[in-house]
């Protein structure tokens, strides 16, 4: 039988990523390296998935632009899905960590800790979005069978997938880098997802 595949996929870089500006929910255009960068996704992935069944993407408008911009060359609907959406980082939002660090080194100490309960002001705590990640991934479980899945989503999201799926705690350093357009694709075997590939294309 053909396996349920899911591959997320980071949108394309931004100007506050070349900024090193936190996003979080708040937004900013993708750069032009952005567009060619998610345009020659698309037609990797468009040799890559003939066939793909779905797209899903994140509402905010990096993730859908990008979403959009794959969307041409694999000729697929695309569907938004709230719960692809970057962590909301609060009142961390357009600054840098180095920024934060300085500013607001209590709320940040907090933030990196173990307490997964530390809400951010104005933001998520650690266990609300690991409950969106963890949602989507059982929804995605949840599809036909033989399913091929594409979500154009976030950093934040990424990390917090293979963190699940892989069982690294959320304190530890994971020591993977999440670049813009990178693809993390999961196989799903036996009712859990198992990381099949990881990397730039």
């Amino acid at each position: 039988m053909a396996e349920t595949k899911l591959y997320l996929v980071r949108h394309g870089a931004t100007v506050w990523n070349v900024e090193d500006k936190m996003q979080g929910v708040k937004d900013s255009p993708l750069t032009e390296k952005g567009i060619e960068h998610a345009n020659l996704l698309g037609m990797k992935l468009e040799a890559m998935l003939p066939g793909l069944d779905r797209i899903y993407t994140s509402d905010l408008g990096r993730a859908f632009d990008t979403a959009l911009l794959i969307g041409n060359h694999l000729k697929r609907e695309i569907v938004k899905d709230e719960r692809l959406r970057e962590r909301n980082m609060g009142i961390f939002e357009g600054f840098s960590w180095e920024h934060v660090r300085t500013h607001f080194p209590e709320e940040f100490e907090k933030t990196i800790s173990d307490d997964n309960e530390y809400r951010i002001p104005g933001g998520d705590t650690k266990n609300e979005y690991i409950e969106k990640v963890s949602s989507f991934l059982k929804f995605a479980s949840q599809q036909s069978e033989g399913e091929r899945m594409l979500a154009v989503t976030h950093r934040g999201f990424i990390n917090f997938a293979l963190r699940l799926v892989l069982m690294i705690p959320f304190n530890a350093r994971m020591g993977i880098v999440v670049n813009n357009t990178v693809l993390a694709g999961f196989t799903l075997h036996k009712g859990r997802w198992m990381l099949e590939k990881f990397g730039d294309l």
